[in-house]
């Protein structure tokens, strides 16, 4: 059983990013591109910075969001092409690699298939300590997919 994960909610303009170990959170963050820099650099820097936290922390295991095509097919792509930038990165380190769907994120974490981001945000606070700063939504989605995938392994 994997003790270490990093959690990713992939995206193309910020990517959430957690590293949990059993039931502690010991990193947060979103990794954000710069939206004037060209499409090849902002996947460049995603790589950088997915490399760069791999080294640092260490882990097992990368838990990754399945992609969700909504009705924006540009914007699925480049979400598409920035999440195969980071099984590249998670697969040089030779992490195991899980995915999960928004729906299994929704049902570890709230119960509720149908949860939205309000009901995740208050069960993500309720079921593990957070820092004090301010965060983002894709950053509380990486930390909720990390819960997802650390309670998945205590079942099996």
């Amino acid at each position: 059983m994997q003790s270490r994960t990093l959690a990713i909610d992939p995206g193309f303009d910020r990517i959430g990013v957690a590293v949990l170990e059993n039931d502690k959170l010991l990193f947060s963050d979103c990794i954000e591109t710069d939206r004037k820099s060209p499409h090849q650099e902002r996947l460049l820097m995603i790589g950088k910075a997915v490399e760069k936290i791999i080294k640092k922390w260490k882990p097992e295991a990368l838990a990754i969001e399945k992609l969700f095509f909504n009705q924006n097919v540009t914007n699925a792509l480049k979400v598409s092409e920035a999440r195969g930038v980071i099984l590249y990165e998670a697969a040089r380190a030779g992490l195991e690699i899980f995915e999960y769907s928004p729906q299994a994120i929704k049902i570890a974490v709230t119960g509720y298939g149908k949860a939205d981001k309000a009901q995740i945000v208050n069960m993500v606070r309720k079921l593990i300590a957070l820092p004090s700063k301010k965060m983002l939504d894709d950053e509380v989605d990486a930390i909720a997919l990390g819960i997802t995938h650390l309670a998945t392994q205590k079942s099996i």
